[in-house]
């Protein structure tokens, strides 16, 4: 058939190859060659070319659009750039001008399954967590702890690798080809905000999208106690929010963010990995530089950023020594710092910033450890009763002089019973935040410890 469709302003940018070959004056055709496609849309097709091919040429192309099944149209030559490419010298313009029906049906379904809006946006967000895109399956969905697959057909191992890769641009394609992970945030045209795992597993290319929701809220509303807002009135000083992997350490720091720049003025530099909730300035200038695009590192950052004189530093998530030194250091000169790490309660998070040290150094480490730090806020969330969401359950440590004696000393053991008699300045059991939760009717008593 003809095919006269008008031009699609929408390209999907493509990492795979095509053959194409020109139509000869005598209905021949010349040698194939192939070539990696730049981008493909419903009226034509950019591929990347060592020549130059001449303005109106006429150009058979076949492209595979599943893993057993290719497509092929005739074209004609619309537009010729140089790419800045080496080798690849060329980037050739080609609209569809001549194809069958049913390729052409092939192609829309081809398009559509790469098109990572309308899968995402196909996709009820209510109670999501997680969404999972994996080889065999179509989306997987964490719903309050709970794996449920969406409706839709499988991906195959071609389908969801093109549906991936058209997500990245070349700067992005190339980082995630050189370190085989990439972690980047995308929004939806719906408005639908995700921080996305780009990995690779048994040799296929999978992911990960961790939905964001729009709204934050002051600390307050996400359930943490009211003595979280007055740690972070601190004008200096460290606070450790920590929990596992899912437990919102990122959206409480994001909360806390919030919250300052509604309380107070000043600098507030946040370095994170990647950039999930975007603050808009109020009382405070907020400074969000991101890992990989804005910096190459949480130490590179932190270290550069004692010369920044931020009033306020937030640290995405420590994960070794130097990055922990400057955080303190940060705070020994009068700025409030806010930082995440992966333990389960305030006993581990206080073990594992030690750990981060070698055995000569820890000593010393803990002792002006001891002298800025001002709480830790550890973590989880618990499916509600009701089943509409989750609820933060929280066990809360302030310091005070008999906390400081147990870091100088490194005696964790003493934690526990500290925060069972420091109810009064705030402190507060996991056990017993739990506890709350179920009198207040809001979670199953399955999930409570035999410890108050």
């Amino acid at each position: 058939m003809e095919y006269s469709e008008k031009r699609i302003q929408f390209r999907y940018p493509l990492r795979l190859n095509i053959r194409y070959e020109r139509i000869l004056p005598d209905g021949n055709f010349d040698v194939p060659m192939s070539v990696p496609v730049k981008d493909l849309g419903l009226a034509g097709i950019s591929f990347y070319s060592e020549e130059k091919i001449e303005i109106n040429c006429p150009i058979r192309v076949n492209i595979l659009v599943a893993q057993d099944r290719s497509i092929t149209f005739e074209g004609r030559v619309v537009r010729v750039m140089i790419s800045g490419k080496k080798e690849l010298n060329y980037i050739v313009g080609v609209s569809i001008e001549k194809i069958e029906d049913e390729d052409l049906e092939k192609l829309k379904i081809f398009l559509d399954r790469i098109d990572i809006h309308k899968v995402l946006d196909s996709i009820n967000l209510e109670n999501v967590m997680d969404i999972h895109l994996v080889v065999g399956y179509p989306p997987i969905l964490k719903k309050l702890g709970k794996l449920v697959v969406a409706e839709g057909k499988p991906f195959d191992s071609y389908i969801l690798r093109n549906l991936l890769l058209a997500m990245l641009d070349e700067d992005r394609h190339s980082k995630f080809m050189q370190a085989k992970e990439f972690n980047f945030v995308f929004s939806t045209h719906k408005g639908s905000r995700f921080r996305v795992n780009f990995h690779i597993q048994q040799g296929q290319m999978e992911a990960v999208f961790r939905f964001i929701p729009t709204q934050i809220g002051p600390p307050s509303m996400l359930g943490l106690p009211a003595i979280v807002e007055q740690l972070i009135l601190n004008k200096s000083g460290l606070i450790l929010v920590s929990g596992s992997t899912g437990s919102g350490k990122t959206t409480t720091l994001a909360s806390m963010v919030d919250f300052l720049n509604n309380k107070r003025s000043g600098i507030v530099l946040c370095i994170e990995d990647p950039v999930e909730y975007v603050h808009i300035n109020r009382n405070c200038i907020i400074k969000q530089r991101e890992l990989g695009r804005d910096t190459l590192s949480f130490y590179g950052a932190a270290k550069n950023a004692l010369r920044q004189n931020p009033d306020v530093l937030i640290v995405g998530e420590m994960l070794d020594h130097e990055t922990m030194e400057t955080a303190i250091t940060a705070a020994e000169t009068g700025v409030l710092v806010l930082t995440s790490i992966h333990a389960g309660d305030a006993a581990q998070a206080l073990d594992r910033v030690t750990s981060f040290f070698p055995g000569d150094m820890q000593k010393h480490i803990l002792k002006r450890l001891s002298l800025v730090l001002k709480g830790v806020i550890s973590q989880e969330l618990v499916p509600r009763i009701d089943q509409k969401g989750l609820v933060l359950a929280t066990e809360t440590l302030v310091v005070t002089s008999a906390i400081r004696r147990v870091i100088r000393e490194a005696d964790w053991k003493q934690i526990p019973s500290l925060l069972q008699m420091g109810k009064g300045v705030g402190m507060q059991t996991m056990q017993s935040s739990l506890h709350k939760l179920h009198a207040q009717g809001l979670i199953n008593a399955e999930y409570l410890s035999e410890e108050m």
